[in-house]
């Protein structure tokens, strides 16, 4: 079992032992450790990349049995992790503002189930509980709205409990996420909401950072 570092610290830099390195059939490997900094895609989130003892980490999956380091060469022993700091903070920055968007449409009683935070095309999807009611606002009303909470610069609070992580900022209502977030609401920076539609009893916001 790799432990998550990652949930609970922002560092970029750490040690590591390799539990295993596997190679996966098209000129990679595959690398288990004891612990990592590295975040996996999922959650709507794309992974950290970086490198251990200084082999690039391409990509990084969690299986049910492990976090894996996707790297262009084989590595052993005791290793030195470093996280891309510049693309984790995008990333960061990115789903916490998709947390805020969640936020702000839930207040409208639109229901958020899930995100994409990909830079490029980032977007947090609502499922009304009665479609039909639905009453849209407009992209610069929702984004006023989403910006006026970013500029508080709450502080991000994490817990844990019965095993479920939650993050918020300050007293904001938090939301269950294994995701890496900002520290200061503020630093997202500005959000642009692009486009909101409605289809097939789905609400899709779609945004960007300014």
């Amino acid at each position: 079992m790799t432990e998550l570092l990652y949930l609970f610290e922002d560092s970029t830099e750490c040690t590591a032992s390799v539990l295993s390195c596997l190679p996966t059939g098209d000129g990679l490997y595959a690398v288990a450790l004891d612990r990592t900094i590295f975040h996996p895609q999922g959650g709507g989130q794309p992974s950290d990349i970086g490198t251990i003892n200084n082999v690039s980490v391409v990509k990084v999956v969690h299986t049910p049995e492990a976090v894996l380091h996707i790297t262009d060469r084989e590595v052993a022993g005791e290793v030195v992790l470093k996280v891309n700091s510049e693309k984790r903070h995008l990333h960061s920055r990115l789903h916490s503002a998709g947390h805020i968007i969640g936020l702000v449409g839930d207040q409208l009683g639109w229901h958020a189930t899930r995100g994409n935070h990909f830079p490029g095309e980032a977007r947090v999807i609502f499922e009304p509980h009665v479609p039909a009611s639905v009453q849209l606002v407009d992209c610069v009303q929702f984004q006023a709205q989403v910006n006026q909470i970013i500029t508080q610069a709450f502080v991000r609070v994490l817990n844990e409990n019965n095993g479920i992580r939650t993050v918020t900022w300050g007293d904001l209502p938090a939301y269950p996420c294994g995701g890496t977030h900002v520290k200061t609401l503020n630093e997202i920076g500005q959000v642009e909401i692009k486009k909101i539609k409605l289809k097939k009893g789905q609400i899709t916001v779609s945004y960007a950072l300014i």
